[in-house]
């Protein structure tokens, strides 16, 4: 506010009965106890209820976390470590077999110590995504790059893809 309009507030106030300044000065101080109330108040208040709710659920999810450590520690025991190429291209070969990709497998060979390129022919794209999934859940295979072509057939695709074991 610049001095113009302190001036010409104060130029209305005094212009004001007393009885009148009194009426303001009560309305003015319930505006603003209205204002503290809705604005800072009731918002930490709701707030405030919100953490005593969440509070002790997100303490329960994590005692349970803490409590799965140990199943967690299991199953990434269990994961296959693929440390060779071979181990890598007979676990690529098996998945592939589980999940109707193997006959559209052209070309499978290794890549380095821990990598395979794959080359794959008139696959449907759901059975290939569905391998990929697994390949990386199950065997820690995860695809470096991948090349999908799609085929006049929906659904189809041909799939060039550089895999490699993320274990090993």
């Amino acid at each position: 506010m610049n001095n113009a309009h302190i001036d010409r507030a104060l130029g209305v106030w005094r212009g004001l009965q007393p009885r009148e300044r009194m009426f303001v000065a009560v309305g003015a101080a319930a505006v603003g106890a209205l204002l503290l109330y809705f604005l800072l108040w009731a918002p930490l208040q709701r707030d405030l209820a919100r953490l005593r709710v969440d509070t002790p659920r997100a303490a329960e999810q994590v005692q349970w976390m803490r409590a799965q450590m140990g199943r967690v520690r299991q199953l990434r025991g269990a994961v296959p470590a693929q440390s060779t190429a071979g181990g890598v291209l007979s676990f690529i070969e098996q998945s592939a077999a589980a999940y109707n990709v193997k006959q559209n497998i052209k070309r499978l060979e290794p890549e380095g110590t821990n990598g395979a390129r794959v080359l794959l022919d008139g696959v449907s794209f759901n059975d290939l995504v569905s391998w990929l999934a697994n390949l990386q859940k199950q065997g820690s295979v995860r695809v470096d790059n991948a090349t999908l072509q799609a085929q006049p057939t929906p659904g189809i695709v041909n799939a060039h893809l550089s895999l490699r074991a993320t274990g090993g």
